[in-house]
C-alpha cells in the first residue's frame, strides 16, 4: 500500500512540474552560452576622394556619403531559463537608434523555442530590426540575421560557478 502512494505522489509531482523544467536540456532549464564568431555591420561615412573622369580624361573629386558591409571579430552571449532568455550583444552589433537594452547590453528574447535539435529565438533592437537568432544544438553553431547585421560563430556552454579548467 506504501509503494503504490509512492507512486501516486511521483507522479502528481511530476505533472505539476513546469513543461520546461524538463526539457531538452540539462533538466534544470537553464542554458548559458558564449559564442564567439564573425560578424558584418552596415556602415556608413562621409568620403572625399578622387575618381577617373573617362569623358575629360582627368581625376575629379567626389564627395559624400558611403554605405558598406564591414566585418568584424566578436562575442555573443546567451541566457535561457524554460521560455525566458536574454541575450548580450556586442557594441558593434547594436544600431545608433535602438529600443532599450539594458546598460549592458543585455537584450530580452522573444519567441524563444528551445528543441532537441535547435534554439531559435528573436529580439527587438528597434522598431524596423528584430533579428532572428538560431543555434544548432549538435554542431555549436549560431546564426543571428538582422537588417544591415550578421553574426555567425561557435558556442560554448558555461556553467555558472564552475570552474573551465
Amino acid at each position: 500500500m506504501t509503494f503504490r502512494w509512492m507512486m501516486v505522489a511521483t507522479m502528481v509531482v511530476m505533472a505539476s512540474a513546469p513543461a520546461g523544467a524538463q526539457g531538452p536540456d540539462d533538466g534544470n532549464g537553464a542554458i548559458n552560452l558564449v559564442c564567439t564568431g564573425r560578424g558584418e555591420k552596415l556602415q556608413s561615412g562621409y568620403v572625399n576622394t578622387l575618381e577617373w573622369d573617362r569623358y575629360d580624361h582627368r581625376y575629379r573629386s567626389r564627395s559624400g556619403v558611403q554605405s558598406e558591409m564591414r566585418g568584424f571579430e566578436s562575442a555573443v552571449t546567451l541566457q535561457i531559463y524554460d521560455n525566458d532568455g536574454r541575450i548580450r550583444l556586442p557594441q558593434k552589433l547594436i544600431p545608433p537608434l535602438n529600443s532599450g537594452g539594458d546598460h549592458q547590453h543585455w537584450w530580452q528574447l522573444d519567441n524563444i523555442s528551445v528543441g532537441n535539435d535547435e534554439i531559435r529565438a528573436s529580439y527587438r533592437l528597434n522598431g524596423l530590426n528584430k533579428p532572428k537568432v538560431r543555434i544548432d544544438r549538435q554542431t555549436g553553431v549560431i546564426t543571428i540575421k538582422g537588417t544591415g547585421q550578421d553574426f555567425s560563430g561557435t558556442c560554448e556552454r558555461i556553467d555558472p560557478g564552475q570552474r573551465r579548467f
